[in-house]
């Protein structure tokens, strides 16, 4: 991606909510997670239980659409 300076991009609000909620959450269930399956208490199931179970790909790929979208109308 280019640099945009000193330009701003703009978001609606209830989208950064929701990306900001989303990735609150991801943060911690993959510390919580990875930390049981590395301590042996879970397996690698459980991580992609999660990863299904919370739709998790979708998620992630509705934030990055939503902060690409905003960052080509200032950056191109």
């Amino acid at each position: 991606m280019t640099e945009g300076g000193g330009k701003h991009c703009q978001l609606r609000v209830d989208e950064a909510i929701q990306i900001a909620t989303d990735l609150n959450e991801f943060v911690v269930a993959f510390d919580q997670i990875l930390s049981r399956i590395a301590f042996g208490e879970a397996n690698s199931d459980l991580l992609t239980s999660y990863l299904s179970e919370r739709n998790v790909r979708q998620r992630l790929a509705s934030a990055r659409s939503a902060i690409f979208d905003a960052l080509e109308q200032v950056v191109g």
